[in-house]
């Protein structure tokens, strides 16, 4: 993979973006990071493995983490409270969530999203001040376990918490707890935010894909392997940030670096420390996209290097 240069900030006027990999050297980059899921939960020595890259690379594609079954059940249930989201007025589902729709927001803020003491719908919109990267056209779910009893023992199972827990704390050599489980829903977004990491805390997510994404204008998540433990790149974007009057934890300075689109298959789950650099690809106006998160936090630092 390209190595960042030694460039200093002083030198570069305008954000620079990694190389996004592609063909074959896409493919070596994903197999050197893959496990199949039935081989960590047998194998020790697969297990140990999974932790090592994850805690070297950033990243790790776990192979057929929920099966087609399980899969299917679990995207009925989204199909039906969509529909009862369109339906709201009669369908009760405001009651039991948050409806933050395009024209009727009942709740403002991140924290309070996460805070919330109910399921929080969200629709994301274009920001008031014009400003790029709203994911603008994508419903963020906030604790979409708390929607029914079945949508609870579902999603459960299928984020498999206790195992990826120990795999996060393995590699980190922290314990961890789960912070937030959030469904993210992607229907011909393109405004989506550029590379950043979010924030400098030991913060993990795991993404489980309920559709397949095998191709790019679909919008993967991208990742540049090994970013969690960059120090240069890291600040040679704070220092270009803090002239540029950018947000602090936007990668902006990333010549020299590849990003890894992660094209998977349903069932499929990505695991990444969120210190590194990743994004969602923009879509085309047509694709769509489903994907089962959770947030992953511990302390602000662990004994292996994850720190910068």
């Amino acid at each position: 993979m390209p190595v960042a240069t030694a460039q200093s900030s002083l030198d570069v006027d305008q954000p620079t973006l990694p190389v996004l990999l592609e063909g074959e050297a896409r493919q070596r980059e994903t197999d050197a990071i893959s496990f199949q899921f039935a081989d960590l939960i047998r194998s020790k020595r697969c297990f140990l493995r999974a932790a090592w890259t994850l805690n070297r690379e950033g990243i790790i594609l776990l192979k057929q983490a929920v099966s087609t079954e399980h899969l299917n059940n679990l995207n009925q249930k989204i199909r039906k409270l969509l529909k009862n989201v369109k339906r709201y007025k009669t369908s009760g589902i405001d009651e039991i969530a948050y409806l933050n729709l395009p024209d009727r927001r009942v709740l403002k803020g991140y924290n309070n999203f996460v805070d919330a003491d109910k399921a929080v719908i969200n629709y994301r919109v274009k920001r008031p001040d014009g400003r790029s990267g709203s994911d603008a056209g994508m419903i963020d779910i906030f604790h979409p376990e708390r929607l029914s009893t079945d949508m609870d023992v579902l999603i459960r199972q299928a984020l498999h918490e206790d195992l990826i827990g120990r795999l996060v704390m393995a590699a980190s050599l922290t314990p961890v707890e789960v912070k937030c489980r959030n469904l993210y829903l992607n229907n011909g977004v393109s405004d989506t935010r550029g590379y950043h990491c979010d924030g400098r805390s030991l913060k993990f997510k795991s993404f489980v894909f309920l559709s397949d994404v095998h191709r790019l204008d679909i919008g993967p998540y991208c990742y540049v392997k090994g970013s969690h433990r960059n120090k240069t790149s890291w600040k040679r974007s704070r220092h270009f940030n803090a002239s540029h009057g950018i947000s602090t934890y936007e990668y902006s300075q990333l010549e020299g670096e590849a990003a890894l689109p992660m094209l998977a298959s349903a069932g499929d789950m990505v695991l990444s420390s969120q210190r590194g650099a990743h994004r969602g690809h923009p879509q085309h106006p047509d694709a769509s996209r489903s994907v089962l998160v959770n947030m992953y936090s511990g302390g602000l630092g662990s004994l292996l290097p994850f720190a910068t």
